[in-house]
């Protein structure tokens, strides 16, 4: 290559229109590099927001089910302790009889067993 005169004289028109092309293309190079680090720039901002959504919506749903489930849980709660009372209540004279004599050995009292007490009123 031929050298450059200090005062920016053209010597060559060949090597003129060289140095304009790779002037061209330097430029046209760092401008496709600006648009690719700004599309980059916006698509890791857009997938953030996009995780972002996605993320609250998922919490969203496992809030709802938690909700929902308390919610049956409180319902068998409810179901539980109106069993346990209906068996309670469910217990009738002979049934109390009957586990008396078994579990306790309780009998009738016999002739001979029974005292009389006078009250004077």
């Amino acid at each position: 290559m031929k050298k450059k005169i200090k005062n920016d004289k053209v010597k060559n028109i060949n090597e003129y229109k060289k140095e304009k092309k790779n002037k061209h293309k330097k430029r046209q190079g760092r401008k496709i590099k600006k648009v690719i680090r700004r599309f980059g720039l916006f698509l890791v901002c857009f997938l953030m927001i996009i995780i972002n959504i996605c993320g609250h919506s998922i919490i969203g749903n496992l809030k709802y089910d938690i909700h929902y489930l308390k919610k049956e849980l409180k319902q068998e709660e409810i179901r539980l302790e109106e069993l346990k009372a209906k068996v309670e209540t469910n217990t009738s004279i002979r049934e109390i009889e009957e586990r008396a004599k078994e579990e306790l050995n309780m009998d009738y009292p016999k002739q001979n067993q029974i005292r009389y007490i006078e009250v004077d009123s």
